[in-house]
């Protein structure tokens, strides 16, 4: 093995070359002294171009006076340092074309002669993915918010609203005036119609990331949401391929149904079992409640109801509901096109 000292300018040279970095030689004057092939890269210069070029030249022309001061500022007090802490530096091409860039300098003393060596990188990548990442942040605390204000909504409003609605029909038994029944009636199922606007509302807060859950996941959540009000968790099965053939469309909607539905199982079946099946195929897709409660009085629909037939209607689909057998119970069976889209 030969000795590092005979070896030393060779190997100089081709990790000059070989660098990743731009590196650049510079005099006192701002004259370029040297370059390696990643500064010709960088700038869209010939090397024979840049050696004798001022390296005020490969800066956007608004910065290069302020540069030149700058190199009689660090002439006097040389030192290693990065250049310009804090401020966005920027690169000019031979084409006019400016990046952003990092520049380190450290000074070189050659006799009685100052020359500055700049290490130069470009950061285009890195800043674009710095950018990214706060539009990323920006976008995850807006969703905070909107899920936070979902929350207060679903908390406090609706469970607000459920109790009005509660005390009403518990009034609704005492009345005895048509025109009292009337009246209460109306109100019990405006509220149940303003419990479907501020759901609706809540499920348009929740921005989907693309992280986001699947449908299978939406259905597990909204069950085991259930499960607080019913005292017992919903059963769910899946068949078929349901998270790659259901658009989000009709994603959208078929969530908004089966919340609709349990919440009418809580609210007036008295069940003690729901079943939940979500059925996929490359035709349709169908979503089956079935709970063993008191049984839906079918010449009755109330206004919860007629919004899951609406739902089904406006995909091309359909939606029966139906007694179980003549003791009680509830199907409700919602089933639409996959490749639907909404009517209007």
């Amino acid at each position: 093995m030969q000795p590092e000292s005979q070896l030393s300018d060779a190997v100089l040279g081709q990790a000059l070359d070989a660098a990743p970095d731009g590196i650049a030689v510079v005099d006192a004057s701002g004259a370029i002294v040297f370059v390696n092939p990643m500064v010709e890269q960088l700038f869209e210069y010939p090397r024979d171009e840049l050696v004798g070029m001022s390296v005020d030249l490969l800066l956007p022309e608004k910065t290069r006076g302020l540069h030149a001061g700058r190199r009689a500022e660090y002439a006097a007090h040389p030192r290693t340092r990065p250049m310009g802490t804090g401020v966005a530096l920027l690169g000019r091409t031979r084409s006019g074309a400016e990046f952003p860039l990092e520049i380190s300098l450290s000074p070189l003393r050659m006799s009685d002669r100052l020359l500055v060596i700049a290490v130069i990188r470009d950061v285009t990548e890195r800043r674009a993915a710095d950018e990214e990442l706060q539009l990323a942040r920006e976008e995850l605390a807006l969703v905070d918010d909107r899920e936070r204000i979902a929350r207060d909504l679903h908390d406090t409003v609706i469970q607000r609203l459920f109790a009005v609605g509660l005390s009403l029909q518990g009034a609704l038994t005492r009345a005895t005036g048509d025109p009292a029944i009337e009246r209460i009636q109306l109100a019990i199922e405006e509220i149940d119609v303003t419990i479907r606007d501020i759901r609706s509302s809540i499920f348009a807060l929740h921005t989907r990331r693309a992280f986001a859950a699947s449908l299978r996941d939406d259905v597990l959540v909204i069950a085991r949401e259930a499960a607080r009000a019913l005292g017992f968790e919903p059963s769910v099965i899946f068949d078929g391929p349901v998270d790659s053939v259901v658009t989000d469309e009709i994603r959208e909607h078929l969530v908004a149904t089966l919340r609709e539905a349990l919440s009418n199982v809580t609210k007036h079946a008295n069940a003690s079992k729901v079943n939940i099946e979500l059925v996929a195929n490359a035709n349709y897709v169908s979503l089956c409640i079935r709970d063993d409660g008191v049984g839906i009085d079918t010449h009755r629909e109330g206004n919860g109801l007629r919004n899951l037939n609406e739902r089904a209607i406006a995909f091309g689909g359909s939606c029966e509901i139906s007694r179980s057998s003549a003791a009680g119970g509830t199907n409700i069976q919602w089933r639409v096109p996959v490749d639907a889209k909404a009517a209007g």
